[in-house]
């Protein structure tokens, strides 16, 4: 439909003309003359008055600026945060002028449209920019008679007047009436309005309106208020939502919708009215809504709903609680309001957007067993996961909650940065640190047999626990720390030292668990925590995990930037990056991280490569896991898992745990999640592998996805050999066991073992012969013999003494106790049964037999501890190494003592002999004999 014009011309002034006829002719001479007289002043008059407002309006006119130059519908002055792609993820709201996000008028609801027309000026299509009728209107409603004074009552602006009143007039200005200032700012109004008008189309003019003014709070502009109040675009309002939004600019206190609902909800149904009456209602050029009957009724009766009171903001935890401080840190607090900067950020928006989803699954997921979810089957209702890419130290996600919005799971604490007790995740930094200090590799023998720790501040002892039960047998660190076993972390941790174990967490970039509580409010509150540290007692964040884990990543390199807010001189001085660039209004670059950019070896690659080569080993994990059950087989990654049990026993939570974790890592992607609850309530029926493995998994082949995959090079300083145990020497001739695996090649010994040596033995002791020792009773064996520094306590001996039980050897040490091992000559020797041990049944005896020129063995027994008579077991032409050597049935026979003799016959030598006494029953005393 083509515009109609307004035949009225408000600047011309029509009057009619009467003549009057009076007595006499001077009378109407004088009269005459008179008239003509102030006809010619009044003519006078009229022409200086109308040339005096040509002017005025001229120079009114002439200042107009184009509503284009003075970039009134762009976004407000606000820092904008975008992603490393350019997507948005948040606007700082200028907090003099609001948040807006411009949008044309084709992406904007019809009904919303017709709504503020029929609200604000229902000619606004066909006025000249001021709406005469509404100013009539007005002026009769500020007199007495029209209800009102000269001074209050409803005003009469056309959407153009409300328009320029918003862009051209100072927000102190506007409140002005009848001062010579307020008459000014309204001609001046009144001229823009008409400009307006004759300069650009109607739909354009609008378009400025309905993105430029205040719909409360923030909001500023139709799509920033349909964003934050109903959580939805522009173009998608309903109704109903159109109408409320309109009314709410008339006073945006009272018809709040989140504040004030009842007074919103009636002032929309008074603008659902006032659309029944203005129908139809010119929307464009052409185009004219007219709502039905039923669309009206349907709109009163619908519910307010809003979207509690949500921002538009993506990716929360990160804009407003990581890079948030970091700019303020930068460039003040006010850059983030009123400095027009464009941030660009590291995050990855769509990736997050994956792992938001992938994280959402594993928790609702349905346990096969019990048919619950894990959320509902473990109490684990929250998660919080991060990916950050090793060759830049780029953060590419982080999500620091499952829900940021939800305040039931206290969605808007950032999990990401929160301290909890990271439990066996952290056991990699503890192994390296025995790698760097001691020289220890991945074949390094570690007893996993029950030990206790005393509190030094006095509380009950640690004990330690396996997640399955102590295998009491040697154990390589290939396999502790593959099945995640507890206990041998915790001795490789004493064999250390927690303060080294400190020490090397600091080097791999963790600050905030070691830094004192009152130093920082950031700090974990962590210390004395003694070998337990391996196992997670202590306070960690998952950024710091990730930090450590990009170090593994990146063979012992760590990457980012400089910290933006500075560390203590002796922490890490190495951050993530969260920032790539800042720009202001004009394009330039106030930061650009390539000018920031840092690396630091902090730690040699030899070390960081027995942790990978531990971690992506399918075969060191089948004792807990399943051989390959948390290998990552689509591309090759390290992976280890978590679980943390922070309870004392005295909680109602004791012996549950606090939440699970799970990292994935290569040369390209690293990946780690938390999963628990930020309230730190209590986790039960669930592994490390139930939610957090299967998140860090398949987040990490997400993050992979169209990335090269780059090899993991083996340094040259990673040798395979062969050491001594325990001792870790380099084997000699007597070493009676050995392990084989990867170790750093500038930590091997350069000497041979000298703990395992050839000693006589009183096979009725088990201790070092004497002199007085008789002959018969004298053995010459291998035997382990500690250096003295390594028998310095109790707690040392009791280890030794643990050695020598496993390895079925002898101990020969000053105050170690007796018989420990049993025989272990060297070429005749019985390993099982022990000496004194009682014994019942069939009796599998185990031992050695061999010799450089064997001919055969035989096995007897007699009663007493020198027997008179011996009576065969077995008789065998073969050697055993190490085995089963027979079988012995001692069914029937009377309780009493009785002594096993093993006999090797060797060409050359003769007859090789081990004896060990046995107790079948209870045997009398011999006093009583």
């Amino acid at each position: 439909m083509a515009s109609r014009k307004n035949n009225y011309d408000p600047w011309i002034r029509r009057t009619r003309r009467r003549g009057r006829s009076g007595k006499g002719g001077k009378g109407v001479s004088i009269w005459l003359k008179l008239a003509l007289a102030l006809g010619l002043v009044g003519a006078v008059l009229f022409t200086g008055v109308a040339i005096a407002g040509i002017i005025v309006y001229n120079s009114y006119a002439d200042d107009l600026v184009a509503p284009d130059e003075l970039a009134i519908n762009e976004a407000s002055s606000g820092a904008t945060i975008l992603d490393r792609n350019g997507e948005l993820l948040y606007e700082y709201v200028d907090d003099r002028a609001g948040l807006r996000r411009p949008v044309e008028l084709e992406n904007i609801a019809s009904a919303f449209l017709a709504a503020t027309i029929a609200t604000e000026d229902n000619s606004f299509f066909t006025n000249p920019g001021v709406n005469l009728r509404g100013l009539v209107r007005a002026a009769w409603s500020n007199t007495p008679l029209g209800g009102g004074t000269v001074f209050e009552g409803s005003g009469g602006s056309s959407i153009t007047q409300q328009l320029v009143k918003n862009v051209y007039i100072p927000p102190e200005a506007r409140s002005e009436r009848w001062s010579e200032e307020g008459i000014n700012r309204k001609l001046k109004e009144t001229i823009y309005a008409i400009e307006l008008t004759n300069r650009y189309d109607k739909e354009q003019v609008l378009e400025w309106y309905v993105n430029q003014i205040s719909y409360g709070g923030v909001y500023n502009g139709v799509e920033a208020a349909a964003q934050g109040y109903f959580g939805k675009a522009a173009r998608d309002l309903t109704l109903a939502e159109a109408a409320m939004l309109a009314g709410i600019p008339q006073s945006p206190v009272e018809y709040d919708p989140v504040n004030n609902p009842a007074s919103a909800k009636e002032r929309r149904n008074e603008i659902l009215d006032l659309m029944v009456r203005a129908s139809p209602i010119q929307i464009g050029e052409d185009a004219y809504f007219t709502p039905t009957a039923a669309e009206i009724a349907a709109a009163k009766a619908e519910e307010i709903n809003i979207s509690e009171k949500r921002f538009p903001i993506r990716a929360p935890h990160f804009v407003l609680q990581y890079v948030q401080p970091q700019l303020e840190q930068l460039l003040g607090r006010d850059a983030l309001f009123r400095g027009g900067i464009t941030v660009t950020t590291s995050l990855d928006i769509d990736m997050q957007d994956k792992f938001d989803q992938i994280m959402e699954e594993k928790i609702t997921a349905v346990d096969p067993v019990s048919g619950q979810t894990f959320e509902n089957l473990s109490n684990s209702h929250n998660g919080a996961i991060m990916h950050i890419d090793p060759k830049t130290g780029e953060i590419i996600v982080m999500l620091g909650s499952r829900d940021y919005w939800d305040e039931a799971i206290e969605g808007k604490n950032n999990n990401a940065t929160s301290c909890n007790s990271p439990g066996s995740s952290f056991k990699p930094f503890a192994y390296i640190t025995t790698f760097y200090e001691l020289g220890w590799g991945p074949g390094t023998i570690i007893l996993d047999t029950p030990v206790e720790y005393e509190d030094p501040a006095g509380g009950p002892p640690f004990r330690p626990k396996d997640p399955i039960a102590s295998t009491n047998a040697p154990m390589t660190i290939r396999n502790a720390l593959g099945n995640s076993m507890n206990i041998p972390a915790n001795k490789a941790a004493a064999a250390v030292g927690a303060d080294r174990v400190e020490a090397m967490a600091r080097r791999f970039g963790f600050a905030q668990t070691f830094r004192p509580a009152w130093e920082d409010e950031r700090d974990c509150g962590t210390g004395g925590y003694g070998p337990a540290i391996a196992t997670g007692g202590i306070g960690v964040t998952l950024e710091e995990m990730m930090i450590g884990y990009s170090v593994l990543a990146n063979a012992g390199v760590m990457r980012g930037t400089e910290p933006i807010i500075p560390h203590a001189p002796d922490e890490r001085q190495i951050d993530p990056i969260a920032i790539l660039k800042i720009e202001n209004e004009k394009g330039e670059v106030l930061y650009d991280v390539e000018d920031h950019r840092r690396e630091e070896q902090v730690i040699e690659p030899e070390y960081t490569y027995l942790i990978w080569d531990i971690l992506i080993d399918p075969q060191a994990e089948c004792l807990v896991f399943g051989c390959g059950n948390t290998t990552i087989y689509e591309y090759t990654a390290g992976a280890k898992t978590g679980t943390s049990e922070p309870f004392n026993d005295t909680d109602r939570c004791a012996g549950l745990i606090g939440e699970t974790w799970g990292f994935a890592y290569s040369p390209d992607v690293v990946v780690g999640i938390w999963a628990g609850n930020a309230d730190n309530d209590c986790v039960e029926h669930i592994y490390s592998t139930s939610i957090s493995y299967r998140a860090a998994h398949d987040g990490f082949v997400a993050a992979h996805e169209g990335i090269p995959a780059t090899p993991m090079v083996r340094p040259e300083g990673v040798v395979q050999a062969e050491v001594c145990v325990p001792s870790g020497l380099l084997p000699s001739n007597l070493c009676g066991r050995t392990t084989s695996d990867l170790f750093v090649k500038e930590k091997l010994p350069d000497k041979e073992d000298d703990w395992w040596r050839r000693v006589t033995i009183d096979r009725r002791t088990g201790l070092v012969a004497t002199a007085s020792t008789p002959s018969q009773y004298r053995r010459t064996q291998i035997a382990l013999v500690p250096p003295e520094e390594w028998l310095q306590s109790e707690e040392d001996k009791k280890a030794a003494e643990e050695w020598a039980k496993a390895l079925n050897i002898v101990l020969v040490g000053d105050g170690l106790g007796a018989g420990i091992g049993g025989d272990s000559n060297e070429n005749a020797a019985i390993f099982l049964p022990r000496e004194g041990q009682q014994v019942t049944g069939v009796l599998q005896i185990l031992g050695r037999a061999e010799s450089p020129d064997f001919q055969g063995y035989l096995i007897e027994w007699g009663v007493g501890d020198d027997p008179d008579e011996w009576f065969s077991i077995v008789s065998n032409p073969n050697e055993v190494s190490t085995g089963t050597i027979g079988a012995w049935n001692t069914t029937g026979l009377p309780d009493s003592k009785y002594t096993l003799r093993l006999t090797v016959i060797d060409a050359k030598m003769g007859e090789i002999r081990s004896e060990v006494t046995v107790v079948i029953g209870t045997p009398p005393d011999d006093d009583d004999e």
